[in-house]
């Protein structure tokens, strides 16, 4: 029929191929996936470690990320990834100022967020990274104008969301869980940050930007980054009473209050007298 003809038309034409990235980074792929994900684009992920870049890297394929399209064809740089996954999912605006957005996201001081996040320390150098001093004090007028450029929101776009708005969501997301959170949440201010903050709020809660953030990694970062301790908090089991609201309880409180994952294991008098040894 003509309506399911139309529908394998559109799905087709909303088949993006495949993105190539870094495996475990919370880099810029996201901003890719997000953006796809919102405006309903099939887009696979291809995931390498630093030792297959290597091998693969050429002239051809200079940096990642990349999309290989479906019809073969390399796709690169990643403001124009981002534009062109937004045109093919047809719901984010698409214009100059979200162009303008996309690029200030991906050059520093903005992006500068996810080396200090997903690498360790001792590789920063490498990046000709700037002290964490010296970066919050370059990002924070960045910030600031971000907020002013926002206006009454929620979205930099008014009331549609743009594609340069999810790489600046991704900035805003691993400067707020990067080492230097603190300081920069000083630097800019709180009336600035309420702004920002709110818009982060409001973007994540997006439909399909919503349930991909839900299923994506929970740990990621490279072995020893500031990204690699973050995560799920697992202290394991309580073992205590049953029924009892005794000792148990400051150590559940504390665990709740600190986001940490503790399971309980309730034992009658009974049990507890086969369990009681000198081990325990």
């Amino acid at each position: 029929s003509f309506a399911s003809k139309l529908g394998s038309e559109e799905k087709s034409s909303k088949n993006a191929g495949t993105l190539v990235y870094f495996m475990g980074l919370q880099s810029r792929g996201e901003p890719c996936r997000m953006i796809a994900a919102y405006g309903g684009v099939d887009l696979k992920d291809k995931l390498l470690t630093f030792e297959e870049w290597g091998k693969l890297k050429s002239e051809k394929i200079p940096y990642l990320p990349y999309i290989e399209q479906p019809d073969g064809k390399i796709k690169l740089e990643t403001v124009e990834l981002c534009k062109h996954l937004a045109t093919l999912g047809g719901k984010m605006t698409v214009d100059e100022k979200q162009t303008e957005l996309c690029k200030t996201a991906n050059s520093h001081p903005m992006q500068t967020a996810d080396p200090y996040l997903n690498l360790p320390e001792e590789a920063w150098p490498n990046y000709k990274l700037p002290s964490l001093e010296d970066w919050v004090k370059q990002l924070a007028p960045v910030l600031k104008k971000l907020a002013g450029d926002l206006g009454d929101g929620p979205f930099f776009g008014g009331e549609t969301p743009g594609y340069g708005e999810a790489f600046i969501w991704h900035n805003i997301e691993n400067q707020m869980i990067g080492p230097a959170s603190a300081q920069i949440k000083e630097a800019v201010g709180a009336e600035d940050m309420k702004k920002l903050m709110a818009f982060h709020a409001k973007f994540k809660e997006l439909p399909g930007v919503k349930e991909y953030l839900a299923g994506r990694p929970k740990k990621f970062g490279a072995p020893g980054s500031f990204a690699s301790k973050l995560g799920p908090k697992e202290a394991g089991t309580l073992v205590y009473f049953m029924g009892l609201q005794s000792r148990g309880e400051p150590c559940r409180m504390i665990a709740a209050y600190g986001g940490v994952d503790l399971k309980d294991k309730l034992l009658t008098f009974e049990e507890w007298g086969k369990l009681k040894s000198e081990k325990i």
